[in-house]
């Protein structure tokens, strides 16, 4: 962690004192103009959030500082962190450290597991998740540190103290609730020879997949790393963090946001969707038949799950990694088979009804197939 730290101690000064001249130079500049339709619409289209960690280009896709994501698809989700913090890519040296780091707090207390064992049998794992984070708050090292007279400018400190501490549970955390509660089967300790990734492949145990299922959650964590820090859940995080509540706080509020049928579930709609036309037709549609079917679907007035995106107005460079992976892995799978039919069938319906802004396939269009495909088939744990 000192390379982080050193990294951070040598970038923060630097952007704060951007941050200050900026608001000394621009301070009354408008940034956003709110319509009432806005204002009453979960204000889509409001500038209000700085984010100098991603963006999406309309027409270009997912940007992380700056680097295309389809660039960065290769990369770990250690390295992703540290260039998230950092705005820098790190050292081979730096990206070890920072393994290490995590895998030093990968241990979940049992007190934890206690209060997860005290719930009902059919807690939605969603809520197991939130819970436990919320659980092992007492542990915030912001909050000690804040209640001992933490000065201001020592906040991201504390702060990047307790996200180490989450990282390193969250793996085990979100495998245990899968392999206790869902499978309820034993789960093995975290290996200390595995990264983020590839421990919570590990950890989540599917089998005879194990090694394209670990390239798979590799990839996955890439995709979802970073949307523009104005996501519904991602601001529910900032909200709750304005306050000055630790991240446990902040985590917790996100995942109770992310749980909402708006936004966490699009990836089990879509698979629900799938699973809908196989048994509309008994097996996978011709594209005449299948074509039929989202045109009469659309015209009840339906929408057709994983598809669209509110800045997007191209493909979806998300959508494109992990699509590439399961043409090589699954081609002749019947979800696949048909997540790739409407990929191309559904665009044009969508165009020709006239009402979607972004025809194209998201990255929950196909995320969901994945996961089914390898053996994860509670759709509650998606």
């Amino acid at each position: 962690m000192d390379i982080l730290k050193q990294t951070l101690n040598k970038n923060i000064p630097k952007w704060r004192k951007e941050h200050q001249q900026l608001l000394a130079q621009n301070a009354d500049k408008t940034v956003s103009k709110i319509t009432l339709a806005q204002l009453f619409k979960g204000l889509r289209g409001v500038n209000a959030i700085h984010c100098d960690t991603s963006f999406v280009d309309p027409d270009k896709g997912l940007f992380i500082r700056n680097i295309p994501l389809l660039d960065l698809i290769k990369c770990s989700a250690e390295e992703i962190f540290f260039l998230l913090c950092t705005g820098e890519r790190p050292t081979k040296e730096a990206n070890q450290e920072l393994q290490n780091t995590l895998q030093s707090r990968s241990n979940v207390p049992q007190y934890v597991w206690n209060v997860l064992d005290s719930l009902p049998q059919d807690t939605h794992p969603m809520t197991m998740l939130s819970i436990a984070v919320l659980a092992m708050r007492r542990e915030s090292v912001f909050d000690k540190r804040y209640m001992n007279g933490i000065q201001r400018e020592e906040h991201w400190e504390a702060t990047l103290e307790d996200a180490l501490t989450l990282l390193g549970r969250l793996p085990v955390l979100a495998a245990g609730i899968y392999r206790r509660y869902i499978i309820h089967e034993p789960m093995p300790a975290p290996r200390q020879d595995l990264g983020f990734s590839d421990n919570f492949a590990y950890l989540l145990g599917v089998g005879k997949y194990s090694g394209t299922f670990g390239e798979f959650i590799r990839q996955f964590v890439i995709v979802h790393s970073d949307h523009e820090g104005a996501n519904a859940s991602v601001l529910t995080s900032r909200i709750v963090n304005s306050s000055l509540s630790d991240l446990f706080y902040c985590l917790s509020g996100a995942m109770n946001c992310l749980a909402g049928p708006l936004h966490g579930l699009a990836n089990q709609e879509s698979v629900k969707f799938s699973f809908r036309i196989l048994e509309e037709f008994m097996g996978v549609p011709t594209d005449d038949d299948l074509e039929a079917y989202v045109w009469e679907t659309l015209q009840s007035g339906k929408v057709i799950p994983g598809f669209g995106h509110a800045v997007l107005r191209n493909q979806d460079p998300r959508y494109q990694a992990m699509y590439n992976l399961a043409n090589q892995i699954c081609a002749d799978d019947q979800l696949f088979a048909i997540a790739e039919k409407l990929s191309r069938i559904v665009p044009p319906l969508l165009i020709k009804q006239g009402k979607a802004k972004n025809p194209y396939p998201n990255i929950d269009g196909i995320s969901g197939t994945l996961l089914y495909y390898f053996g994860v088939r509670d759709l509650r744990f998606y």
